[in-house]
């Protein structure tokens, strides 16, 4: 009896010290933090514009700008062939400064690209805005669904005039793009040398730059091409879906990725 009670004992001590061994070789995976953030730039240099401001455009107009938000979907970093989702589903609004960024914490590593979508994937453009809460980037609170359209996966919105002439007299244009539809979903990659150690805390920064928006291209004349519903038009009557492709053609070409 006496040498099975040491034999017990014995077995729970060596069961005890395995798995003391075993707690102690498991480690958390070594991380750290990126931290995203949108900014709205009129051209490729530093300044940041915000809503109320008035943008001196190389294609001969001043806009005042008065709206801008964006979709931005399935912001995705990439290592070794090895994809890590940092964010679903991200609304930049221009016009509240907490919005546009968020922060992700990420395994340590080099990441070689960075992938994002400009607008909704089709899964994201087909829910029910009345099924989230409030705070939620997809919620009617928004004011970015349309029956007819689904979701508009952007909204600029302004005042335009020749270059020295916009004083809100009737020549100003009024401007409002709205692009919209799953055909002009468009997902870009962006090369990026980004080594991340351990407790690091890393910028991403996507700039918008607005001139190159309306320059890039086949370009979007302000008074000529004032404004996009993305709607398709019919035989007998012209839509204005080409402007908002090309809205969304020129914002996917030009949008960078800038690591500080």
């Amino acid at each position: 009896m006496k040498t099975t009670l040491q034999s017990l004992l014995s077995l729970l001590v060596i069961a005890f010290l395995v798995s003391n061994c075993q707690d102690n070789d498991t480690t958390d995976p070594a991380e750290a933090t990126v931290n995203f953030k949108t900014s709205i730039h009129l051209s490729d240099g530093p300044e940041v514009y915000q809503i109320g401001d008035t943008l001196r455009m190389n294609t001969g107009y001043d806009f005042n700008l008065k709206k801008f938000k964006l979709y931005l979907s399935r912001v995705t970093l990439i290592k070794n062939g090895e994809e890590t989702e940092i964010e679903d589903i991200l609304l930049a609004d221009v016009g509240d400064a907490n919005t546009g960024s968020f922060s992700a914490s990420v395994a340590t590593g080099k990441y070689t690209s960075i992938r994002l979508g400009f607008g909704l994937d089709p899964q994201q453009n087909d829910q029910d805005p009345e099924s989230f809460p409030r705070e939620h980037p997809l919620s009617s609170w928004n004011q970015m669904y349309w029956t007819m359209l689904k979701y508009r996966f952007a909204i600029l919105e302004g005042r335009s005039d020749n270059t020295g002439q916009l004083d809100g007299d009737t020549s100003d244009i009024l401007n409002a793009y709205h692009p919209g539809l799953d055909s002009l979903y468009r997902v870009v990659s962006y090369p990026i040398n980004l080594d991340l150690a351990e407790g690091q805390q890393q910028e991403i920064d996507l700039q918008i730059y607005i001139d190159q928006l309306f320059s890039a291209g086949e370009g979007i004349d302000m008074r000529t091409e004032p404004q996009t519903h993305s709607e398709l038009g019919s035989p007998t009557v012209p839509g204005d879906f080409h402007i908002a492709k090309k809205f969304m053609d020129n914002l996917a070409e030009t949008a960078a990725i800038v690591i500080p």
